[in-house]
């Protein structure tokens, strides 16, 4: 009953948020007939990223980039960042229990995939999550890059780069809203989302070549949204131990179950004008609160010692955050140039803590005992960018500076039977970057030549119990990306560069951080290492794309990545409890085939509204240096593979939905241990199908049903610790997130 009465007071919420930012926007905003979506006198242009609008551009782009328009995510039915990313070439996809994602390309770390939001570096969240999933819904994104090639414009990545563009302002006046709900587990979680766009104040037309006109045009355009409401996430896992081969004989059986109610509330605001004919400005923030509270509890059996024992623990824990985010973008237009800059502030406040109790029995004697943790996490950032664009001659040049700031404070404290550990934490990475980029077309090979160099500097530093470690590094980034046209329908690309990732600031935290329910070696704490250094990487890439009569476009690409100084995760037994640490390994290659393919289903009988998009790679690596030689990066699986057929939304009317097949390979957890222990292991394939249906009735609203992961699957974990002297420690577990059932129902006007 409790539950109940707390959606229906969720509900009524929503309702009255969802008035209140209507209530906001100005009265002249929403006078005025519908002007057309296409482009209009006064329409502003997107300062953030360089502008590729749709799937096409492909074709006119030296790197190996892959973009998804507004239009395309509409149409696919998509309610999540993740549902988009998990359908595109060389992307896999992880979401924990906890609702992040981690986003992995080229089968390499989630380390090595650079995550930005409107061409900025993402802020940082909990350990392991690179995007924290609520707070994205696929309704606020206008829309995503993926950069598989690096350039000189942006710091790059050894895997690759996503761009995940938010909405922009615009002069088309348009209103949605919806409110969708969510089932699981018996549980239900309302939500909403309600957005406005278009210009504020009358418009005048004026004739966008002539400059007087412009220069006394004063158009303003904006959208704001608000999204919110609670998600029930979690998932239950069955885990299996076993030691053998010295006195400490056993074996367990466990089971974890972890449920989380998290309530999210995301507002968006954004604002673009012109000041006059060469000057155009554009204000955007955004503003969140998420509030998880959730719990994890094991129980379990087993024999140690000879003697049979039972176990059961309970582990409450909540996380709340604040984060804030207010950016500036400005672009002034000369006679044959321009100039972009961006100046952005955030800051982010968190806390996150639970309590563990448990009790055991071992040959009839009972055993019990507790634990607690809290960290308080207070991040800021500050990022200057400005970009100068010119032709020269036939020659496209552009050149541009970076100055960055990021700090995460951290106030720590741990308590068990052995006492209180208190600890005052911080770490900050100050980076400076200076780049400078060259297009030229060489008309007798029917090429275009991009060459970059891009000189970063960084300063690491890492501050706990009175220490301060310091690292400064400069490093260079040339690259060269080119594309030669083999016909009209078919075009080669070619990619040579160096990259450096440098570790994220949490990585750089001296601490460890203690994992909810049964400590395994499948689910060990976490150790922040301050001592490392950035990992660097030549890339190599060739690829050729292929338009085709009916049935739509495709590519294939080849690459090859060689790393020096890799980070891993390091698997180690410290104070009785599993824990994994990040640490430089060594140098490794990487290399691998991807392949994909979209268009139209009519070639199979069916109209041209049903498309088809489909993608798949294998990938493959060896670590040449360090205790591991010989054997794959951990975690890199060994193939990714999506098909998704669908009927994509039409605003006319009728009928829409689709399927998607997510099939991920199995990949080696072989990985290196600070102990001298032989650690071997490998998660199993598995396969997610995802499926939904919806109805657009014009001049009234739709509806959509999205089922996710349709097939339940299982992620299985293995591991085998064989230590010094001779134990064998074995550990097994199979988690599952259970399938998942929205609906939302909504209006567009």
């Amino acid at each position: 009953m409790s539950r109940t009465i707390l959606d229906v007071r969720l509900a009524a919420r929503l309702s009255v948020m969802a008035a209140a930012v209507l209530a906001t926007i100005p009265a002249s905003a929403q006078t005025g007939g519908d002007e057309p979506s296409g482009a209009q006198p006064g329409q502003l242009e997107s300062v953030n990223v360089r502008a590729r609008r749709s799937f096409e551009d492909r074709f006119e782009s030296t790197a190996a980039t892959v973009t998804v328009s507004r239009q395309e995510i509409e149409a696919m039915g998509a309610t999540s960042v993740a549902d988009i990313l998990r359908q595109l070439p060389g992307v896999q996809v992880s979401i924990n229990a906890n609702g992040g994602v981690e986003i992995r390309m080229r089968g390499m770390g989630a380390e090595s995939t650079r995550i930005m939001i409107d061409g900025s570096p993402a802020s940082t969240t909990r350990r392991g999550v690179q995007l924290p999933l609520e707070e994205l819904p696929a309704d606020i994104i206008e829309r995503i890059e993926v950069v598989r090639s690096p350039s000189a414009q942006y710091e790059g990545a050894a895997g690759g780069s996503v761009n995940i563009v938010l909405r922009q302002a615009q002069t088309k006046r348009e209103t949605v809203a919806y409110v969708t709900t969510q089932h699981v587990w018996g549980e239900i979680g309302p939500g909403m989302f309600v957005s406005q766009a278009g210009p504020l104040g009358s418009a005048q037309k004026v004739d966008p070549k002539d400059l007087k006109q412009r220069a006394q045009e004063t158009r303003w355009t904006y959208f704001v949204a608000l999204n919110g409401g609670t998600r029930n996430l979690g998932a239950d896992t069955e885990r299996s131990s076993q030691i053998s081969g010295g006195p400490s004989i056993g074996s367990s059986n466990a089971t974890d179950v972890t449920r989380i109610r998290s309530e999210n509330w995301v507002l968006t605001p954004r604002l673009n004008g012109r000041l006059s004919a060469t000057d155009q400005v554009a204000i955007r923030g955004q503003f969140s609160y998420t509030n998880q509270d959730g719990r994890s509890d094991s129980s379990g059996t087993g024999v140690s010692g000879g003697q049979a024992t039972s176990f059961v623990s309970q582990s409450p824990w909540q996380f709340n955050r604040h984060f804030a985010q207010i950016a500036g973008d400005w672009t002034h237009r000369f006679k044959a140039s321009r100039v972009e800059s961006t100046l952005s502030f955030e800051r982010s406040k968190s806390d996150y803590g639970f309590d563990r109790s448990s009790s055991s029995l071992v040959g009839g004697v009972p055993f019990s005992g507790s634990s607690s943790f809290f960290d308080d996490r207070s991040e800021r950032a500050w990022l200057l960018r400005s970009k100068w664009m010119a032709p020269l001659g036939d020659v496209l040049f552009s050149t541009g500076t970076e100055i960055e700031q990021r700090r995460l404070q951290v106030d720590s404290t741990s308590t068990n039977s052995g006492g209180a550990t208190a600890l005052d934490l911080a770490a900050q990475i100050n980076r400076t970057a200076l780049w400078a980029e060259a297009e030229m077309p060489v008309a007798s090979i029917k090429s275009t030549f991009t060459t970059g160099l891009r000189a970063q500097s960084y300063k690491l530093t890492s501050e706990y119990v009175g220490t301060t470690l310091n690292n400064d590094q400069l490093f260079w980034q040339p690259s060269i990306n080119a594309r030669t046209r083999l016909g009209p329908d078919t075009q080669l690309r070619t990619n040579l560069a160096r990259v450096t990732r440098v570790p994220r600031i949490w990585e750089l935290l001296n601490r460890s951080v203690p994992t909810l329910g049964t400590n395994s070696p499948n689910s060990p704490d976490f150790q922040g290492n301050p001592n490392l250094r950035p990992e660097s990487t030549i890339t190599m890439d060739v690829g050729v794309d292929q338009r085709f009569t009916h049935l739509g476009q495709g590519g294939l690409n080849a690459f090859v990545r060689s790393q020096s100084d890799v980070i891993a995760r390091r698997l180690s037994l410290q104070s009785g409890r599993w824990t994994e640490s990040s640490d430089n390994v060594g140098d490794a290659l990487v290399w691998g085939l991807e392949a994909d393919l979209r268009g139209n289903l009519k070639w199979a009988g069916l109209s041209e509204a049903w498309t088809l998009s489909t993608n798949a790679s294998m990938l493959f690596s060896r670590l040449q240096s360090g205790d591991r030689v010989g054997t794959r990066i951990p975690g890199q699986a060994r193939y990714l593979a999506n098909v998704t057929v669908a009927k994509p939304m039409r605003l006319s009317g009728g009928w829409y939905g689709g399927t998607t097949l997510s099939m991920v390979g199995s990949a080696d957890l072989d990985s290196p241990s600070t102990s001298g222990a032989v650690i071997t292991g490998r998660t199993g394939s598995h396969a997610e199908l995802d499926v939904y249906i919806g109805s657009v009735i014009p001049k009234i609203g739709f509806w959509r049903l999205n089922v996710y992961n349709v097939t339940d699957a299982t992620r299985n974990t293995s591991r085998v610790i064989t230590d010094s002297n001779g134990i064998v420690f074995a550990d097994q577990s199979a988690r599952r997130f259970t399938p998942r059932v929205f609906l939302t129902i909504g209006t567009r006007i």
